[in-house]
């Protein structure tokens, strides 16, 4: 059995890529929110030659298409848990992918949650950014509206262009929610984008590296750092807020913490930890975000509250 190490991205999902990359198999995709991992699986069986990652934010679904990868012992799948588009746009190399596949993501109807919808601009923008040129983008839905409205706005991308509009197509597998929803007689739409033209992409230039500081004061009570709970920092694209903090027994503190950068969301904790006369602010390793700016900007903010200056 493949173990789980080499399939499964834990830690820093760039690396992994670029070992893959390095491969220069002749056919490269990445699934965007696979579920069960049931689409996942029928392509890479399909194309043995090639190389395919999945991408999603549910861990129970990473788990379930972990070992359906497992028990079929395929060597050409890779599954990265996190936001799709920040992983294409700050992981991926530039014109690397052959196609894109999403299969009946979530509409996100609601006003607040537009940048999450594939019909953003930064979804384009990171699509552009990854597709090779002719390289396919091919979503699936059954929400009529959510098509209607991806068939206009993903087109007007400067480097993508539409190829197929079909409703309900045949296809080589059909997913659990598509047959979910072709056996309540609803209707299932099939749009397939292609990259025409050249497009350099924007990146946040974040990582995994570790932050950490050192700093020679003891570890702070609750009581000092409620000044910072509800607070906000940064500026434009880049911003943070200081949520709960929490302190245990052995007078170790979580700080809860919340970034935004560019609509890319992540939520996690700092800890600081008594060490000798001391104390040691990091991120806490159960909850390791990318080091985006806005992840660097919130820890300077902590270091320098304690009374640490810059870090």
């Amino acid at each position: 059995m493949i173990p789980l190490g080499e399939i499964l991205a834990r830690r820093d999902p760039a690396s992994m890529i670029q070992k893959i990359c390095s491969q220069k198999a002749p056919f490269n995709a990445v699934e965007i929110g696979f579920g069960n991992g049931e689409f996942l699986q029928h392509a890479a069986l399909e194309r043995p030659d090639g190389f395919f990652f999945g991408i999603e934010v549910s861990i129970n679904c990473v788990m379930k298409a972990l070992k359906r990868t497992r028990r079929s012992s395929l060597s050409n799948v890779r599954l990265l848990l996190g936001d799709a588009r920040f992983l294409l746009n700050e992981c991926f190399p530039e014109d690397w992918l052959d196609a894109v596949y999403m299969n009946f993501p979530c509409p996100w109807p609601k006003s607040r949650h537009a940048k999450r919808r594939v019909t953003s601009r930064g979804f384009g923008d990171a699509l552009a950014g990854v597709l090779k040129i002719g390289g396919a983008f091919e979503l699936v839905t059954d929400d009529e509206r959510y098509a209607e409205d991806a068939a206009i706005t993903i087109p007007s991308h400067p480097a993508i262009e539409m190829e197929a509009f079909e409703a309900d197509p045949l296809r080589k597998v059909r997913t659990k929610y598509e047959r979910k929803w072709l056996e309540a007689g609803r209707r299932i739409y099939l749009l397939r984008f292609r990259k025409e033209r050249s497009f350099r992409r924007k990146t946040l230039g974040g990582g995994v590296e570790e932050l950490h500081k050192a700093l020679e004061r003891p570890c702070p009570e609750l009581r000092e750092l409620s000044a910072l709970t509800g607070r906000e920092g940064g500026q434009r694209e880049a911003r943070w807020v200081f949520r709960d903090c929490y302190i245990n027994p052995a007078g170790v503190v979580l700080l809860e913490t919340l970034t935004s950068d560019e609509g890319f969301e992540q939520s996690f904790f700092f800890r600081i930890v008594p060490r000798g006369l001391g104390c040691m602010v990091k991120v806490d390793p159960s909850t390791r975000p990318f080091t985006t700016p806005s992840v660097s900007g919130a820890f300077q903010e902590v270091v320098s509250f304690l009374g640490g200056g810059e870090p």
